[in-house]
């Protein structure tokens, strides 16, 4: 599974508009929007813009121009929730996700942002390719029928904390900071697990909160301090790499249905040309953030082992206050999950 587009006046969307069914299917001759929503800005340092960027060229170019894919970025369409909501109605093609536009709906899959349960890059890969995922799609299923998962992306690399005006180099220096995070109750207890104040901040009012001291750090990554002007505030990151960000491409099944059969296999090749785009810009794009980030004056911090070991009593409590809020059983799939994939890379 995987997505990407690039191109279009702000935004990732696909729309759909019919002309010339015959008979109740549709005809050679028909032409179709694909719209499709991500929550980054309009550049070409974003990995959403240029995920989406990938999948219209691929779509466009092998369609011969019979599908036309519009983009909407930075949220225009709506937040996760509202985005996924409109996918499942039929009103929006396609939109790509963090977890955080699943989470609503079934809240046990915040699982996968339990943090320090996966080890490196390798793991990741083969857990998006993995069979958790798939079982993700069949429960969401259930609550969205209309939803299907169409590729899974790296939505944005490693989460680690990045601070205005002070370094962290234990789990201590946390202590009291109001950290940012999204209104996640797993991200907000596992701040606090670590002594930090969470403050949930609409993702569009981050900007602000950092200039205005509002927040004192966030839970992100380089790229996205880099493509969003957070250095402006951000002068210290610490890598403790505490969550891989995964991103979704979900499409409406009514839709894809809706195609000609050979539209329908290049829309699905688009969205998996698109992800493979994305994971290689991330992968790429990290190291380059990191260098432009300490060439403007900020500080990139890696953790010695015992540095790291201050953290790591969170790991355990967060996986115990994820089984008493939702039981076990997709505790125990992801585990088991990633126990597959450290095994496929060994």
């Amino acid at each position: 599974m995987n997505n990407k587009v690039f191109f279009v006046v702000g935004t990732l969307v696909l729309t759909i508009g019919f002309r010339g069914f015959g008979n109740g299917a549709a005809e050679e001759s028909d032409s179709f929007t694909l719209k499709i929503s991500h929550a980054g800005p309009v550049s070409e340092i974003n990995d959403d813009y240029v995920g989406a960027s990938a999948i219209k060229e691929y779509i466009e170019e092998n369609s011969e121009g019979r599908v036309n894919v519009e983009i909407y970025s930075a949220s225009q369409l709506g937040n996760y929730q509202e985005v996924m909501e409109q996918v499942d109605n039929g009103t929006l093609e396609a939109a790509h996700v963090s977890i955080g536009g699943v989470t609503p709906f079934i809240p046990e899959l915040a699982v996968v942002d339990l943090q320090y349960l996966i080890r490196d890059d390798d793991v990741a890969a083969e857990l998006m390719d993995g069979p958790f995922f798939d079982e993700m799609s069949e429960a969401l299923g259930n609550v969205l029928p209309n939803v299907r998962l169409a590729g899974v992306s790296d939505g944005g690399r490693w989460r680690s904390f990045y601070t205005t005006d002070v370094q962290i180099r234990t789990a201590a220096d946390l202590s009291g900071l109001k950290i940012r995070t999204i209104s996640s109750p797993l991200q907000q207890e596992f701040t606090r697990r670590l002594g930090a104040s969470a403050t949930p901040v609409a993702w569009g009012e981050v900007y602000t909160a950092l200039a205005s001291g509002v927040v004192a750090g966030l839970k992100i990554a380089t790229p996205d301090i880099m493509s969003n002007s957070f250095d402006e505030s951000i002068r210290y990151g610490t890598l403790d790499r505490h969550t891989f960000l995964f991103g979704f491409y979900f499409i409406g099944n009514s839709w894809l249905e809706s195609l000609p059969s050979e539209l329908r296999e290049v829309v699905l090749e688009g969205i998996e040309y698109g992800t493979e785009r994305q994971t290689a810009f991330n992968r790429r794009r990290e190291e380059t953030a990191n260098a432009d980030f300490e060439a403007g004056g900020g500080t990139i911090y890696i953790l010695s082992e015992d540095e790291k070991d201050t953290f790591m009593p969170a790991r355990e409590a967060m996986m115990q206050w994820y089984v008493d809020e939702y039981g076990d059983e997709w505790l125990n799939k992801f585990l088991d999950a990633v126990d597959l994939a450290e095994s496929k890379v060994e």
